[in-house]
């Protein structure tokens, strides 16, 4: 059957993947390969533009997420697997949009300005907690905090992230997405301003140039939003994350620490689950999800029972998926997958880089 399209999307190798990426990405990569020609990149040079002071351990982290995506169901042979780094025409690119993006776009760009406060605010709650000045409940009132209430610091935050990588990553990213002739993208509604950085960018281009480049469309998911432990987003950057290979031990105080209904403090005070972490994996995890929610909203169980019954119905899914990984888990055959995967991509590559050369009379 012929593909419909090309398709493109990546993550950062930070380690193992947790909840946030199977729901929020990779069930719609599996569903996609099937339709589309597909890309999934390891975008290590995008880890580096907040990690690049933490390298030790990237070749690991790229086999662990690789590894995650095979146990997920990603099959190599319905989709391209690749590693950024592996794709040299992907920083030329990089390099050649930079010179047509404004300044202005990238420091106006509203996720730029969100992930230093979340940041700061990650550092703050840490250093408190470090500090021995912190209890749970400061620690869930610092993470749901306004942006507004915490500023960045341009000085402490200079060494790691005020850097020229992570100002114009979205230059990196439209060139992620352009050098393959990816006309799609899949992204959920809260990330399409993130996409149309990246149409303004290649309209920005072929305006100059000509119509040279594939101006990419959303695919818009409908996926499943799942919080970290704190409430927030769930984040590698803001350690709040369950990742897909807990065992009962590492996963029982992540459940125990959830963030629950503040207001609920004895077992009969009537609940608020709609902002409850662990109704929200109950919606994931068990069936009986439906009722659980009228049990606490009447005030008829408590939040450490309630937790308790969490731990039971994630067991299987996550003993089911430590099993499957486990086969995947041979020496070199990740290896093997992204150096195939990553061939292809750079023929991809350079098909659009020949074309872009040559509208820019630089060959």
């Amino acid at each position: 059957m012929a593909k419909k399209g090309i398709v493109m999307s990546g993550m950062r190798p930070t380690g193992r993947l947790h909840l946030g990426n199977y729901y929020g990405a990779l069930e719609k990569w599996i569903e996609l390969q099937d339709e589309y020609e597909c890309f999934f990149g390891v975008a290590d040079w995008h880890m580096l533009t907040t990690g690049y002071e933490n390298t030790a351990r990237l070749n690991e982290d790229v086999r662990d997420m690789v590894l995650d995506w095979l146990t997920a169901g990603l099959d190599p042979e319905k989709c391209v697997f690749f590693r950024q780094s592996f794709v040299p025409q992907n920083a030329e690119l990089t390099l050649l949009l930079g010179m047509i993006t404004p300044i202005s776009w990238l420091e106006n760009n509203p996720t730029y300005k969100e992930q230093l406060q979340e940041l700061g605010k990650t550092k703050l709650s840490k250093a408190l907690e470090g500090a021995g000045v912190i209890s749970k409940e400061i620690r869930q009132k610092v993470a749901q905090a306004p942006l507004e209430a915490i500023k960045p610091d341009p000085k402490k935050n200079r060494l790691e992230l005020r850097t020229s990588g992570f100002l114009s990553y979205p230059v990196m990213q439209t060139a992620d997405i352009a050098v393959y002739g990816a006309g799609l993208v899949p992204v959920g509604q809260d990330q399409l301003p993130h996409l149309e950085i990246s149409r303004e960018i290649v309209r920005r281009f072929n305006g100059v140039y000509g119509d040279v480049l594939v101006e990419p469309k959303p695919i818009v998911t409908q996926n499943r939003k799942v919080p970290g432990i704190d409430s927030r987003k769930m984040s590698k950057s803001y350690g709040n994350g369950i990742d897909l290979f807990e065992t009962v031990d590492s996963l029982s105080p992540k459940v125990m620490d959830m963030y629950t209904d503040p207001m609920k403090i004895r077992k009969d005070d009537p609940g608020h689950p709609e902002g409850c972490v662990v109704f929200a994996m109950h919606k994931l995890y068990s069936d009986f999800a439906d009722r659980r929610e009228v049990e606490c909203k009447a005030g008829q169980i408590g939040c450490f029972q309630c937790k308790k019954d969490l731990l039971g119905s994630m067991d299987g899914p996550f003993a089911e998926f430590r099993e499957k990984r486990a086969k995947y888990d041979k020496p070199g055959l990740v290896e093997e997958i992204l150096e195939a995967g990553s061939a292809k991509a750079r023929d991809s590559a350079e098909a659009t880089m020949e074309r872009v050369r040559k509208a820019m009379n630089l060959r």
